[in-house]
């Protein structure tokens, strides 16, 4: 074991993260600067993957900064890590997050060369909104001027990834929901069949590891179970790893118990997904 895939000690998972070795925009959709906090990894340490970060806040909140404890520590285990911003709701429903994250995908792979990386060694970490954004970048396969948006593994903490499943007796789902929807079901069918994962699965899609609490009281622990059972049947690599009481949101604080325990078997997919 080298000293940087040695265990974090707790001291560590309290440590406050460095300011970024880069900020630069990745792309400017309605006049709006969309920006990336890059940690480069030394040059002794590189593995030549890249790894993005996609926060969350119910689509309509979050900051790409929510990461940056754990995009440092990734880069000091040699990946080059990415914390991203994108476009919010209300003023922008659905497409336009999973836009802005297919665009940092594209530019990532652009910029592949110039940070020493594999662009087909690219993974997405989400948690909440963003993972249920770094889901759909794992299984649609859209290109932007010629460069695939399909990341090549995804850690997904407590996403949604099938909203008809959400529906209820009435045919309705939670009203925040929808509002990222643009709209009902009946009126918006495309965007929620497209913006569902468990339901665009298919054999090329990214290996996931996938984390939710039975218990969380946001998002139906049911969620990730259809999007694993979708994964499995599509035979691809999928772990799922129960979070029992970690409640949700708990991903980002470095000292949360549960982040503790899930930190370093994300990072273990991670090597072993990204590794050539």
């Amino acid at each position: 074991m080298t000293d940087s895939h040695r265990p974090i000690t707790p001291s560590e998972f309290e440590q406050k993260p460095p300011e970024p070795d880069l900020t630069e925009v990745f792309d400017s959709p309605d006049d709006l600067e969309l920006k990336a906090d890059i940690a480069l990894p030394d040059s002794e340490t590189q593995n030549g993957a890249g790894v993005l970060f996609v926060h969350g806040g119910g689509w309509r909140a979050g900051e790409r900064q929510a990461f940056r404890w754990h995009a440092h520590r990734l880069s000091r285990l040699g990946y080059l890590a990415v914390t991203i911003d994108y476009r919010l709701m209300p003023r922008s429903p659905f497409p336009a997050a999973l836009d802005d994250c297919q665009s940092a995908v594209a530019w990532l792979r652009r910029q592949a060369d110039r940070f020493g990386i594999d662009e087909n060694r690219i993974g997405a970490v989400g948690s909440s909104a963003g993972g249920h954004l770094v889901a759909c970048l794992g299984v649609l396969n859209d290109r932007i001027r010629g460069v695939s948006t399909r990341v090549n593994c995804v850690v997904d903490v407590h996403g949604i990834h099938d909203f008809p499943a959400l529906r209820d007796d009435t045919g309705t789902i939670n009203e925040n929901w929808e509002a990222f929807l643009g709209g009902s079901f009946g009126n918006r069918q495309p965007e929620w069949i497209r913006a569902s994962p468990a339901l665009q699965v298919d054999g090329d899609s990214a290996p996931m590891l996938v984390v939710h609490d039975p218990r969380d009281e946001t998002v139906p622990y049911e969620q990730s179970r259809l999007l694993v059972d979708a994964l499995v049947k599509a035979g691809r690599p999928v772990q799922f790893f129960p979070s029992p009481g970690s409640g949700h949101g708990f991903f980002y604080g470095s000292g949360n118990p549960w982040t503790q325990r899930v930190w370093p078997v994300a990072v273990d997919w991670l090597d072993q997904q990204l590794h050539s």
